[in-house]
């Protein structure tokens, strides 16, 4: 990862996290603190889960973890590591949460996924029925999809 691209991607994530505190502000000042207490839940849960990213597959994990924090439409619900991803598999990874996290962007939505991580594959699966995968399929071969 060439510097200038962490330090974007460190002002994106921290830009984002704020933009989530200032909704959460506006909740409690609303009187809302109900949806301000699930919308800190849900802040809490994405940071998380980049923090057991991060120490499940120590450095290799740097540039999955930069992506997954540059993503604000990506919510990972759950991560499970088995072995830290190879190289070949990083960088599919990065090209395929890019072009999803452009295109939930576009769309102006979010998306929940599982995954699950090996050396040489990624496992994601959401219940988005409507989001198409079979051109990611044949682009993207170290990552499976399922709908789940």
């Amino acid at each position: 990862m060439e510097h200038a691209t962490g330090l974007e991607s460190f002002r994106r994530h921290r830009h984002d996290v704020l933009n989530q505190l200032q909704i959460i502000r506006a909740l409690i000042q609303m009187n809302r603190a109900d949806r301000a207490i699930a919308a800190m839940d849900r802040l809490a849960e994405w940071l998380q889960s980049l923090g057991r990213v991060q120490q499940a597959v120590g450095s290799s994990a740097e540039l999955v973890v930069w992506t997954l924090a540059a993503c604000p439409h990506v919510v990972v619900d759950d991560i499970l590591v088995e072995e830290a991803p190879d190289g070949d598999t990083v960088v599919q990874w990065i090209s395929f949460l890019t072009e999803l996290e452009e295109r939930l962007a576009l769309g102006g939505r979010s998306l929940r996924m599982k995954l699950r991580v090996s050396s040489n594959a990624l496992w994601v699966a959401w219940d988005a029925r409507d989001l198409e995968v079979a051109d990611w399929e044949e682009r993207y071969v170290r990552i499976h999809f399922a709908r789940g």
